[in-house]
């Protein structure tokens, strides 16, 4: 049985943090197609947005988000990733990244690439080599380039790059594609992930959605989402670089150290433990802390409406002449009704992020932990059988 006290002391260590932030997690539907969302606001004083590189070149989202103390993240723009033949087993990119003013690119033009980023007071814009606003590239704060541009100035782009061959099979396909965009007043940036939808399409939901400017990010095996520390998606290889929300009043070093005290204190009440009982007590402290993390999200969590057009019904005389039944450049009556369209979880206040931060990181360590105690478990029945069938064998 999970002692009482043990439980008692990992909530009161999250519960006690206290004081401002909002991180917004959008989950909907536009047109049909499911959505999941973050929306950033660039006037913020909580939180701020950044493009980060991995230091060692290649890892884990985690990995990079623990160099960089940051707590919401989707993956970046096109690499040649080393279990693809053609790059010779190593992963890299060729594609422009700019990193507090550093630009790092391979080549001196972006080609078909476009660059979609800010500048110094995170005004979004885009940017390509001779042709989308050429001369200000000297402007670009942080940024990545990639292909194709979905969107810009609400209109689709992507019949460009059907006609120079560059949509290929993956992006034709149905199937999970990453954006970044920004909308028409330059005071939103939105980024996330659409499912099971083709390219040109994307684009479509994307411009219906409310994005102005839109560029595609990498998807496929290389999709990887997480909002305030928990996964949303899951990465099935290592990464690059990213888009970051960073809280600006959020002492992140503090919490990690707090989190690692209290497994600390976990792990000395559970040694004379054996790993069967261990592997118990860290099933049901993580089933707590998941509901925890759940209540939370729940507690945040608000509907969105919008104005949805019903229209009248039309009774069409059919004595009359079909000039005067109707006119086609004419829209139906309509009433509008509010309807309930989608629902965003909102974190606007940094005790509400401090718990549930502490709260995911300390799921991902129990989590961990039972997956390590249940190989001592394998290894402790293998040492068992091999030691069995050494005494068969004697007999």
């Amino acid at each position: 049985m999970f002692k009482k006290g043990v439980l008692c002391f990992i909530i009161f260590s999250v519960l006690w943090l206290s004081s401002t932030f909002a991180n917004t997690l959008i989950e909907r539907k536009i047109n049909w197609y499911s959505a999941k969302i973050i929306e950033y606001k660039t006037n913020s004083n909580l939180y701020d947005i950044k493009i980060w590189v991995h230091p060692n070149d290649w890892g884990t989202l985690r990995s990079i988000m623990w160099t960089v103390w940051w707590v919401t993240w989707v993956n970046w723009v096109f690499e040649c990733p080393k279990d693809y033949a053609e790059c010779g087993g190593k992963n890299y990119t060729i594609n422009e990244r700019y990193v507090n003013w550093e630009k790092k690119a391979t080549y001196k033009s972006t080609w078909d690439r476009v660059v979609f980023g800010w500048n110094e007071d995170i005004k979004p814009f885009l940017f390509q080599t001779d042709t989308i606003n050429a001369s200000w590239e000297s402007e670009i704060f942080e940024w990545f380039a990639n292909h194709p541009l979905l969107l810009m100035n609400w209109v689709s782009q992507t019949h460009i790059y059907h006609e120079k061959g560059l949509i290929n099979s993956k992006m034709k396909a149905k199937a999970t594609k990453n954006f970044i965009c920004s909308n028409q007043s330059w005071d939103t940036i939105y980024f996330g992930l659409l499912y099971s939808i083709d390219i040109d399409t994307a684009a479509t939901v994307l411009r219906d959605f409310g994005c102005w400017n839109a560029l595609n990010l990498d998807a496929w095996a290389s999709t990887t989402f997480i909002y305030n520390w928990k996964y949303v998606l899951n990465p099935q290889r290592d990464i690059l670089d990213g888009v970051f929300i960073v809280p600006k009043n959020l002492d992140v070093k503090s919490l990690d150290r707090s989190a690692a005290t209290i497994m600390k204190s976990l792990h000395t009440k559970m040694k004379n433990k054996t790993s069967s009982q261990q592997i118990s007590q860290l099933t049901k402290l993580n089933t707590v802390l998941n509901q925890l993390s759940t209540s939370i999200y729940t507690q945040n969590t608000v509907p969105v409406y919008e104005n949805v057009k019903i229209y009248k019904k039309i009774e069409v005389d059919s004595k009359k002449d079909e000039e005067t039944i109707s006119d086609e450049s004419k829209e139906p009556e309509y009433d509008l009704k509010q309807v309930k369209v989608w629902t965003k979880i909102e974190i606007k206040s940094n005790s509400t992020l401090k718990k549930i931060y502490l709260i995911n990181l300390l799921r991902t360590y129990t989590a961990e932990l039972i997956i390590v105690q249940k190989e001592i478990e394998k290894i402790k029945y293998l040492k068992k059988l091999d030691l069995n069938l050494k005494i068969n064998v004697e007999l």
